[in-house]
């Protein structure tokens, strides 16, 4: 189950996940990884895109598309930064949904070759 104990908060968390150069890079999203004793994340959407308003609402999208996740989230011992890029703002609900779940897929098969 994802909740806030799940979530990475302090800088020096993503400085040390982001320094380990494990990503997967997808034309909308960032994801930096690596190995944990249980599943960690940490959402990072740039400030130079839009208002923090409208950034906290793309978070709490995340958020609730994460714990629809279970299932995958679940079986996942990784600590990750996710970073949105601008064209991820844009899409709909569901297609984000699609897009941040195969990106986990992938993780959990092993599959973290680029795109």
């Amino acid at each position: 189950m994802f909740t806030k104990d799940n979530t990475l908060k302090k800088n020096w968390e993503f400085q040390k996940i982001l320094a380990k150069k494990k990503q997967i890079v997808d034309k909308h999203l960032i994801i930096y990884f690596d190995e944990s004793e249980d599943f960690k994340i940490g959402i990072s959407m740039p400030k130079q895109f839009l208002n923090a308003v409208k950034r906290n609402h793309f978070k709490n999208q995340v958020r609730a598309i994460l714990r629809k996740m279970n299932d995958i989230t679940d079986s996942l011992k990784i600590s990750c930064v996710l970073i949105a890029r601008k064209t991820f703002f844009d899409l709909e609900f569901s297609i984000k949904e699609q897009e941040i779940r195969k990106i986990f897929e992938r993780i959990k098969d092993g599959k973290t070759e680029k795109i």
